[in-house]
């Protein structure tokens, strides 16, 4: 049977694009183009169709909730509909359409819908539309939530909301509005986390109390041009015949069951901090959080977000400084957001920023230079104190540097390296990119890229795929044969056997030497061989299963200490077989780190361990799954970062005891507050819960 398709009539579409294209053509034609979209707007609405009014109503709830960019701009589109007498109720339907979506907001996992709705509520009260007193309550609620809360979710919308809102609700509601921000003080010291809140809190009080000194509030007029695109500043004269929604609303607060947890910022961007006062800017911090807001909305859609980012340039007439400015705030945050290491359950992969970073640079071609030269200045602050930020910073850029084809000042980074510092940061960091930039491209390209000097530097160091020099040895040669034959699990275990020079121990030691090295040769080898033998590995008869977890790890460490990737590589191959177990891990790495071997081995180790328990999403995957190996697993790894003196390695073993905990969550999350009792730090209980 036919199937009438359904055609959307011609006005809707026009309609839908006039909302929400409004404005994108930058600020020089704000006031023509908007005064043309209430026009239009106007003359649809008179038609008096329904199905257009609706959708009116729903692409002004749409766009107020996913493009947080233009809240200013479609505000003063009601606001001007506001003011004629045949579109009044037009803007009341919508307003009253976006109040319905309050009740939603703490039915949500993150805050980003309260944060969007909140943002456009507050211009709406900016341009008359809503009254100050019903907002200032509404802030009054988001600060009682926040301090009924141990998740900071409340918290954040009601910070990311403050910077739209201030100006109006400390003109008409001065005395309450400080009162919120005397409570808010209060909260934030009680914190005592220097996470992403923390920072816009702090840019919030110190603009609150510059502007209590400019007797003339002269800062708050440059706030206004500048911080964000704010059209309604051009129509002074119908701002003044503004129709106001005669209607409080509240947001109801709930007791959240799910904690949501704020992403951490890592390097503080002194350079663009407020010069006069030496403290972060307002203005920068809303730029940052709108960043985090786009990131969050376009997430599956990297295009989407290079076009809000270029949609910024637009909207905001900024000068050679301001641009400047905004590309050091938009790529740092970029990093900042790429390195993060402790878990999150929306994490993006440093791949996706890259990606990111590259379409940006492209469409911004002219300014390769400056952008390559701020990525230069973030590598110089990244903090010294943790190796996953190197792990996920020279993957990032590794990746990125191939896709820029290559234009970045090798000098600067090749400087960095110095071979009479053992235990340079540097100089793993350094190391770290090279490897994975010689590991994406091949040798042949990199030469017509890569100075001489760089290419002969790194062809001295350790290769990554170097084999022992077992061959001397007659028992690996004896063994190299059987593997040649192809010998099977069975057959393997009873040539093994009739071995009686040298011990069990050994035998089973050069065969896994032996084994991995056939192994290192293929990737596709690594299947092949390893599902071969897993009969004979997991049950080897000449010695112990738990003293075969021992020697495999140990012969992994031997021949791969230099490479993280092969190291990862054979861990989750072997965990996944159920050859070893995360227990055997754990226990492995504890002897390891006391015997005090090269620190970038165990630097290596710690990044390969990681992240392959971050990949591990349920423990019912593996063998140790109970909650008596997850407790022992626990008890191991507080007592090593309690005794654990370099802060390098103990953030990394804070990092592998947060995913095993998160794991055993998806599996068995019964159990897990009976876990939980015994983990002394409230940040890592707080982690747990958020996912």
């Amino acid at each position: 049977m036919l199937q009438i398709s359904h055609q959307i009539p011609p006005e809707i579409n026009r309609i839908r694009q006039l909302i929400c294209k409004a404005g994108d053509d930058g600020a020089d034609t704000f006031k023509k183009d908007l005064q043309k979209i209430v026009d239009v707007l106007g003359e649809y609405y008179q038609q008096n169709k329904q199905e257009v009014k609706d959708a009116m109503i729903q692409s002004f709830i749409q766009c107020a909730k996913l493009l947080p960019l233009k809240a200013g701009i479609y505000a003063t589109i009601l606001a001007l509909l506001s003011t004629k007498q045949t579109t009044q109720s037009l803007t009341d339907q919508i307003i009253l359409g976006l109040l319905e979506h309050l009740p939603q907001i703490a039915q949500e996992e993150t805050p980003i819908l309260g944060q969007t709705i909140l943002k456009f509520l507050s211009e709406l009260m900016n341009v008359g539309l809503l009254n100050t007193v019903s907002f200032v309550e509404c802030l009054y609620d988001l600060e009682g939530g926040a301090e009924n809360e141990q998740s900071p979710f409340y918290l954040q919308i009601l910070l990311t909301t403050l910077p739209h809102a201030m100006i109006k609700a400390m003109e008409k509601n001065q005395i309450e509005f400080k009162n919120i921000i005397q409570n808010v003080e209060v909260l934030m010291t009680k914190r005592k986390t220097e996470d992403r809140l923390f920072h816009l809190w702090q840019s919030i009080r110190n603009f609150l109390n510059n502007q209590e000194k400019d007797a003339h509030t002269q800062i708050f007029q440059q706030f206004l041009k500048t911080s964000y695109p704010r059209p309604y500043l051009l129509f002074p004269d119908e701002m003044t015949q503004v129709r106001q929604l005669r209607r409080g609303f509240k947001i109801p607060i709930v007791k959240r069951t799910q904690i949501w947890r704020p992403q951490q910022i890592l390097v503080l961007n002194d350079e663009i901090r407020s010069q006069n006062s030496n403290k972060t800017d307002v203005q920068i911090e809303i730029t940052r959080q709108w960043i985090y807001e786009t990131i969050d909305l376009f997430k599956t859609n990297r295009q989407q977000i290079v076009f809000q980012f270029q949609l910024y340039q637009n909207c905001i007439k900024m000068s050679p400084t301001q641009e400047a400015q905004f590309r050091q705030t938009l790529i740092f945050t970029l990093l900042n957001m790429a390195i993060e290491v402790v878990p999150r359950k929306d994490q993006l992969s440093s791949a996706f920023y890259s990606g990111l970073l590259t379409h940006l640079s492209q469409r911004n071609s002219d300014s390769i230079k400056e952008w390559n030269e701020t990525i230069e200045q973030f590598i110089d602050q990244i903090p010294q104190n943790n190796v996953l930020i190197i792990e996920q910073l020279s993957d990032c850029l590794s990746h990125y540097f191939c896709n820029s084809n290559f234009k970045l000042n090798w000098d600067k980074y090749f400087g960095k390296y110095n071979p009479d510092e053992t235990d340079s940061f540097n100089n793993y960091l350094v190391i770290m990119i090279f490897r994975k930039l010689f590991l994406l491209v091949s040798v042949e390209k990199i030469t017509d890229l890569v100075p001489k000097n760089i290419i002969d530097w790194y062809s001295q160091l350790q290769d990554i795929t170097k084999p022992l020099d077992i061959e001397q040895h007659s028992l690996a040669e004896k063994i190299n044969s059987y593997l040649q034959q192809k010998l099977n699990g069975v057959d393997m275990l009873e040539q093994l056997k009739l071995i009686t020079n040298p011990n069990p121990e050994t035998v089973i030691q050069t065969f896994l030497e032996c084994l991995l090295q056939c192994i290192s040769k293929s990737i596709t080898h690594l299947n092949v061989l390893s599902k071969r033998y897993l009969s004979f590995l997991l049950q080897p008869n000449i010695i112990k299963p738990e003293k075969l977890g021992e020697i495999m790890l140990n012969t992994i460490f031997k021949m791969w200490n230099h490479s993280v990737f092969h190291l990862k590589v054979y861990l989750k191959e072997f965990l996944n077989l159920e050859v070893i177990t995360n227990l055997q891990v754990i226990n492995w790495l504890n002897d390891l780190i006391k015997q005090k071997p090269e620190v970038f081995k165990i630097y290596n180790v710690l990044i390969a361990i990681n992240d392959v328990f971050r990949k591990q999403t349920k423990l019912d995957q593996v063998q140790d799954c109970t909650y008596e190996s997850v407790k022992e697993i626990n008890t191991i790894l507080t007592k090593m970062i309690e005794q654990e003196q370099d802060v390098v390695i103990q953030s990394s073993l804070e990092n592998i005891q947060l995913q095993i905990l998160i794991a055993f969550k998806q599996t068995n999350g019964t159990q897990l507050e009976k876990l939980l009792k015994e983990i002394k730090s409230t940040n890592v209980k707080q982690i747990v819960m958020s996912f």
